[in-house]
């Protein structure tokens, strides 16, 4: 019998899911995160393997498509090492290697013009024309951009943390907080155990729950934190709002980070509302892997 895989690459994690001919999902792998940009090629690649690998345990026959949908693959020479990477793999195999905005709306809205946020470790907003031209905004990465991102996020609260401890800033239950999810009992220890870790980035950017955590419990730097974050988000979907030739269109949202945000979510809803931006419909979208299914389908059918 012969497979499809369709496989999400994050910054995070790394999604493949294993489907039948006519699309339906028979099983599920997960690896590391394989956003080249941030932990190098080699790893990204031994990242995708390990998830397509544990997707194929129980169904180790042919792969007649395969569509990778990958973070921070946004440039032709980007997606052209990946394809070489893929046909190496899978030399018998239809092929299609793109950006993970793509997989998420096919997901969420396979047809016409829509808007995609992706807001986990990283954030990006891409737009799709009628004709199916994508526009994009964000996503310059963690070092000059990724604003209102997981890593933003905790980039804000271990600043803030450090500054209550200068007295440089505001007292914050966020210095309670992190200190105790790092084992440690003072600020200060938080520089080598940031610096140290092996994956900082994904490690920085899980601290945006406790960010969430300290707003629920009505801490000021905590929900401004996140009241920041939101404008973020709703200013690069305004950049490309208006580019799309239609006020007629849906949203499509994925990422962690807002997928489990309750308080990003709704001051995100406010911040769009300030920008009077309107959408047909939000949807959010647990798994954008199904849409790199959907699509390894297509290819499937030539």
């Amino acid at each position: 019998m012969d497979y499809i895989l369709g496989v999400d690459g994050g910054g995070t994690k790394t999604i493949a899911l294993l489907g039948d001919s006519d699309g339906n999902v028979l099983a599920r792998g997960v690896g590391g995160p394989s956003n080249y940009n941030a932990v190098g090629f080699e790893a990204a690649c031994a990242a995708l393997e390990s998830a397509i690998n544990m997707a194929r345990t129980n169904y180790p026959g042919k792969i007649s498509a395969l569509c990778l949908g990958l973070a921070g693959v946004g440039r032709k020479e980007d997606i052209d090492r990946f394809q070489g990477w893929a046909v190496h793999k899978f030399p018998t195999t239809a092929i299609k290697v793109t950006s993970d905005a793509e997989i998420l709306l096919m997901a969420g809205s396979p047809s016409g013009p829509a808007l995609a946020l992706i807001c986990g470790t990283g954030s990006i907003v891409y737009g799709r024309t009628a004709i199916g031209e994508l526009i994009r905004a964000g996503g310059w990465g963690y070092l000059f951009g990724d604003e209102g991102s997981g890593y933003a996020i905790g980039i804000a609260a271990l600043r803030a943390v450090s500054q209550a401890y200068d007295g440089r800033g505001p007292e914050t239950l966020l210095s309670e907080l992190i200190l105790k999810r790092y084992g440690l009992h003072h600020p200060p220890e938080l520089v080598h155990a940031v610096y140290g870790s092996e994956s900082p980035r994904p490690a920085v950017a899980a601290l945006s729950d406790l960010v969430e955590q300290a707003a629920g419990q009505a801490d000021p730097v905590a929900i401004a934190i996140l009241e920041d974050s939101s404008r973020e988000l709703a200013r690069a979907i305004a950049a490309v709002y208006p580019k799309l030739g239609t006020f007629t269109l849906p949203l499509i949202i994925t990422g962690g980070t807002i997928l489990h945000g309750r308080y990003l979510k709704k001051a995100f809803n406010r911040a769009c509302e300030a920008q009077r931006l309107s959408f047909t419909a939000v949807r959010y979208v647990e798994e954008p892997a199904e849409g790199a299914l959907k699509l390894a389908q297509k290819l499937s059918l030539g």
